[in-house]
């Protein structure tokens, strides 16, 4: 937890860095937390629903409204 926050202090603009500390918050259980790092991460650019989606690291997510919102299943019909 102490390394995550520390990237994202170092780096609090850096979306791959954003990204990876919601999915190490994502395996502590710290589901807040991840959520808001990966919120962090799509307003700095991360924007790719697809491997979000299908990250064994984010599935604490899933479900989500929030985890939804930002990163909608394409064609979920399809």
């Amino acid at each position: 937890m102490r390394e995550a926050n520390l990237a994202m202090a170092l780096r609090p603009n850096e979306a791959t860095v954003l990204y990876n500390v919601a999915c190490i918050f994502c395996r502590l259980e710290e589901k807040s937390d991840a959520l808001d790092a990966l919120t962090k991460a799509w307003n700095a650019g991360f924007r790719e629903s697809d491997w979000a989606r299908r990250d064994p690291d984010l599935a604490l997510l899933r479900g989500d409204s929030e985890f939804e919102r930002l990163y909608p299943e394409k064609n979920p019909t399809a």
